[in-house]
């Protein structure tokens, strides 16, 4: 079965274009830009030399896939500035993104594109991303095994935000009212108020039921707009 999340990465990359796919752990990506004729290069990278055989090993088997290239590597440390268009970087903490962006800010910055899926701390990548001057042009969203994911699809330039909420939950995907959002802010509040529930039956803890309270009704305020 294709991910679901794999493949709305995929189709956010351009024709034609030379991508780095960072981590790339099996080189699935990799494999679906280049059987779908969606990049010219793809070089994959990841700091795992057994991962990398992993894919080396199936490009043996599929000898008519000759414009994928592996790299032992750290990051983007393998990477010149110009040499790809664009950069992936998913299946990882945003935190960990966030580092490896900031280690080489200058290779990220020659990128036309980053597009980004990370597992956890959304709100750190996207303050980041809007500090050191990244716009985030795209946000896609999907559920894969009952997990919530992001994607962002990022380029240079200056970008805007009116509420703090939005680095969390993504100013774009709030705009569209994404279905996969919505479900998932309607998750968040169930999740937040069987918490309270207990809270209240165990405990007299009043600043986490506040700071619980404050989160359903700014979850509730940001649902209205949709």
């Amino acid at each position: 079965m294709i991910s679901l999340r794999l493949n709305e990465i995929c189709n956010l990359v351009d024709k034609n274009s030379i991508v780095a796919d960072i981590g790339t752990d099996h080189g699935i990506i990799p494999m679906m830009l280049s059987k779908n004729c969606i990049s010219k290069k793809i070089i994959a990278t990841d700091i795992s030399k057994n991962s990398l055989e992993k894919l080396e090993k199936k490009l043996i088997l599929n000898d008519n896939i000759t414009n994928i290239e592996t790299r032992v590597s750290d990051g983007l440390d393998c990477l010149d500035e110009f040499e790809v268009d664009t950069i992936i970087i998913s299946g990882m903490g945003g935190i960990l993104i966030k580092e490896i962006l900031e280690r080489n800010l200058n290779i990220a910055k020659s990128a036309n594109y980053l597009i980004l899926s990370p597992n956890n701390s959304l709100d750190v990548l996207r303050k980041f991303l809007y500090e050191n001057n990244f716009f985030i042009e795209k946000e896609k969203d999907v559920f894969e095994n009952q997990k919530y994911y992001q994607i962002l699809k990022v380029k240079r330039g200056k970008d805007f935000y009116k509420n703090e909420y939005e680095y969390l939950y993504g100013k774009l995907l709030i705009k569209n009212k994404s279905e996969n959002l919505k479900l998932f802010l309607e998750n968040e509040i169930k999740k937040y108020e069987s918490i309270l529930e207990k809270i209240n039956i165990e405990s007299k803890d009043n600043e986490r039921i506040l700071e619980l309270n404050d989160l359903i009704d700014e979850i509730r305020g940001i649902l209205s707009e949709f």
